[in-house]
């Protein structure tokens, strides 16, 4: 256990010195505004940008929601993780330079601000837009940090031997230090060594596993054992029917393109990055990362007794590798899992000292860094008020309510936009049917976890083409003299 605290101190000590060094990294690029805390200076390159959208997208649900979900319900899980490598490439390779290059014509330094400032319309319905969309983020992040530090919790508290409580506290308090310290240049980077040692993981604990036994003798044996882990009816909790599951790769390509802590990335991008080269290094980083929920069926072969699924990947690292292989491994997969919500506190923070703010028609003071960063801390202790009254619920599951809102709403102005150019009337309608769609799957239905967002989010659509095309036809009619 000492091993492990002091391994534990090094390594929060080297991400708060990369906080320092990235800040000292913006200083020295002179970025104007409020580019250098929210965009890195704009200084991300194609391995950096690379490590960090496959290390965010995998973090806390790839490495413990994941296994638990596998755990509970078997190889759809398995199907499901292999679908979302692919997706993230495909929406990078298609949306990357498309977002970046509109953000530096038209302005936004988070989505909230891109959706507002590429939309045309008076300045009023730019500001409703701006609030709107920062106020969602706020709140459906905020559901979806639950489950990241839940996840960072209940790891950290096997491997450092302390309550959960007191593991999360601890947790949070280092990423919210190196958050403030450097912003998203700060976490970008991060994210790229964290990645780097969570493909290490991969293979040590896929090795680990084949090592014990052959993929068909385990899946031979869990069939005996449950034959619904095997050869499932239907894809829950993906979906009713057997095929709902195949959904996962439009959810991870929405996933992708536009939640705000994702697709921030595409604005913070450098100018001259080449988006081909930064797929072929997300590829097999995907690849080899799906196959962590291996861990979930490995466990249930071995004990499927398993009171909470979460727990799958823990205790598989305490059982099955010795104390120093497996601490090194959970060293990895907890600072992966900060990664993210150093993500989601810098999206959650931004939408509150700078969307809303902004929206309001407050202009941006001299020190608008020092509110970012302050924010940033007042919304980590926001993040683990909401951990400790939240119902319980899987981890995986809380993930999909909180990204699959956002993703309802955002779906058509920023995907639709690279096949209209609507209006601020079309951007804020469009979002409004997302979320009132998808309220109504997840409340009142029995919908799987990616089919109300990606069902709401098309609704949305809808909406945007026609408006859009509306607008745009009414435009080109020529007046009656």
């Amino acid at each position: 256990m000492i091993f492990n605290w002091m391994v534990f101190i090094l390594a929060a000590a080297g991400m708060i010195g990369v906080g320092v060094w990235s800040n000292k990294k913006i200083k020295s690029q002179a970025a104007q505004g409020g580019e250098g805390f929210l965009l890195g200076g704009k200084q991300i390159g194609a391995f950096v940008g690379a490590g960090t959208l496959m290390a965010t997208g995998y973090s806390g649900w790839g490495f413990i929601g994941s296994p638990g979900t596998a755990y509970a319900f078997g190889s759809i899980e398995i199907l499901a993780n292999f679908f979302f490598a692919p997706a993230i490439v495909f929406g990078t390779l298609f949306f990357a330079n498309f977002m970046r290059k509109n953000a530096e014509k038209s302005g936004g330094l988070t989505v909230p601000e891109y959706l507002a400032s590429t939309h045309r319309g008076t300045d009023g319905q730019k500001r409703l837009v701006h609030f709107f969309a920062g106020l969602a983020t706020f709140i459906f992040l905020s559901v979806y940090m639950i489950g990241q530090i839940r996840a960072v919790g209940l790891v950290a508290s096997q491997w450092l031997d302390i309550p959960e409580v007191y593991a999360s506290i601890l947790l949070i308090t280092v990423v919210a230090i190196f958050t403030i310290m450097g912003g998203l240049l700060a976490v970008a980077l991060t994210d790229t060594i964290m990645c780097i040692g969570m493909l290490i993981a991969s293979v040590i604990v896929f090795g680990v596993i084949l090592q014990d036994v052959s993929l068909a003798e385990m899946i031979r044996t869990v069939g005996q054992m449950n034959s619904e882990l095997v050869n499932p009816t239907t894809s829950a909790p993906y979906g009713n029917t057997r095929f709902s599951v195949y959904l996962v790769f439009v959810y991870a390509l929405l996933f992708t393109t536009t939640l705000p802590y994702m697709s921030v990335r595409f604005l913070s991008l450098k100018e001259d990055i080449k988006i081909h080269k930064m797929a072929l290094y997300m590829a097999p980083m995907g690849i080899i990362l799906s196959l962590i929920p291996f861990v979930g069926m490995y466990m249930f072969y071995k004990d499927p007794t398993l009171v909470n699924p979460d727990s799958a990947m823990p205790v598989f690292l305490n059982t099955f590798l010795s104390p120093a292989v497996g601490g090194i491994i959970t060293l990895f997969i907890l600072f992966a899992m900060l990664s993210t919500i150093s993500s989601i506190l810098q999206a959650l923070a931004s939408s509150l000292s700078y969307d809303m703010y902004v929206s309001l028609g407050k202009k941006q003071e001299v020190k608008s860094d020092l509110i970012n960063r302050v924010v940033v801390g007042l919304t980590a202790l926001w993040g683990l008020f909401l951990t400790f009254v939240a119902p319980q619920g899987m981890l995986n599951q809380i993930a999909y309510i909180g990204t699959g809102g956002l993703i309802s709403m955002f779906v058509g102005p920023i995907i639709m936009r690279t096949i209209v150019e609507a209006d601020l009337k079309a951007c804020f309608s469009s979002m409004l049917t997302g979320f009132a769609v998808n309220v109504i799957l997840v409340l009142g239905f029995d919908v799987g976890w990616v089919e109300a967002p990606i069902i709401a989010g098309l609704a949305g659509s809808v909406v945007y083409l026609a408006m859009g095309f509306a607008a745009n036809s009414w435009k080109r009619v020529p007046a009656v003299e």
